[in-house]
């Protein structure tokens, strides 16, 4: 991919922002693209391409915000991201022309992606890639539930620390509540990772924002065998 980019763009700078996304994982990768856009310079062309459907009849999407450009395939995968920047304009990538002259079945990153980012960096207008599109896949963020004194949740990301991601924003009142994980106490608020006690787990504020389930020096997830979507709850003490 980076050498058909390069190709069509010589000058384009590329960052790579993430190749650990389990495979076929869309929603990890959403997660990923989420908590990254805001610190990527105006004008950034994120490419995203985890793509389990690739060679069947699931769209390619191009779409701008205010400060950045995105191309993915239309799963979902640029949902997460309009949270952070809402979407101006969206169309489906429908030129074959800007596409690699021999399009295969399962490397459409290569074949597609890379040659339309090319020629979007080189200056291509937007009108050249296809159609407006009025309805694109979403990918549902999870939302939070209030029963009483407790928040629900759940885990929304595993990092590769073990660190169990979840979709609980942190609020002034989080310094007073007990977080739970599958029914089992975390316990309370760390300042950090290495505040937390030696060998019990503790609630910490990620760098995106979300508040982390962590085991200090360890992996939680792997002690506590939690996954994504496991139900997680704050409750005020």
């Amino acid at each position: 991919m980076k050498g058909v980019i390069l190709s069509k763009c010589p000058a384009a700078r590329i960052v790579d922002l993430c190749h650990g996304v389990p495979p076929q994982d869309v929603a990890a990768a959403a997660y990923d693209l989420m908590t990254s856009v805001a610190y990527f310079e105006p004008r950034t062309l994120f490419v995203a391409v985890v793509d389990p459907g690739v060679g069947t009849g699931r769209r390619v999407l191009w779409a701008r915000t205010k400060r950045h450009q995105f191309l993915g395939p239309d799963n979902g995968i640029l949902s997460w991201a309009e949270r952070v920047e809402k979407f101006q304009e969206v169309r489906e990538v429908t030129n074959s022309k800007l596409f690699l002259p021999a399009v295969g079945s399962t490397f459409q990153g290569r074949d597609v992606f890379a040659p339309v980012a090319g020629a979007l960096l080189q200056g291509a207008r937007p009108e050249r890639l296809g159609p407006p599109a009025r309805r694109w896949e979403r990918l549902a963020f999870p939302a939070l539930m209030r029963r009483g004194n407790k928040i629900l949740g759940e885990v929304i990301a595993v990092d590769r620390f073990g660190n169990a991601v979840t979709n609980l924003a942190f609020a002034q009142d989080a310094a007073r509540r007990v977080f739970y994980c599958k029914g089992k106490s975390v316990g309370r608020l760390a300042a950090a990772y290495a505040a937390a006690p030696a060998g019990r787990p503790a609630a910490v504020v990620g760098s995106s924002g979300f508040i982390e389930l962590a085991l200090r020096n360890a992996s939680f997830a792997g002690r506590r065998r939690v996954r994504v979507g496991d139900r997680v709850e704050a409750r005020l003490r």
